[in-house]
């Protein structure tokens, strides 16, 4: 269940405009879903901890990065537009 949630959470950033959130707690359901596959993490509470520990980790991480880089550059043409009609 972990990978589903996971995988339907990715899609959701990439089908929604949200900011660079949903992604990080989908990689974090991905992770958990991997490791319990793995029979690394057994316990369901433990899961959870784990979950959130790594979101918050993910986005603290990851998230200022990925924001820069998707960021458009300014349009330095911006000045040539003034009095053009549509």
């Amino acid at each position: 269940m972990w990978i589903v949630g996971g995988l339907a959470l990715v899609v959701a950033e990439l089908a929604t405009p949200s900011g660079f959130f949903i992604i990080f707690f989908g990689l974090s359901a991905l992770t958990v879903g991997l490791l319990t596959g793995l029979n690394v993490v057994g316990a369901a509470w433990v899961q959870w901890l784990l979950f959130s520990a790594l979101s918050v980790a993910y986005i603290v991480v990851f998230r200022r990065r990925l924001e820069s880089k998707m960021r458009m550059p300014p349009s330095t043409n911006v000045d040539s537009l003034v009095g053009v009609l549509a």
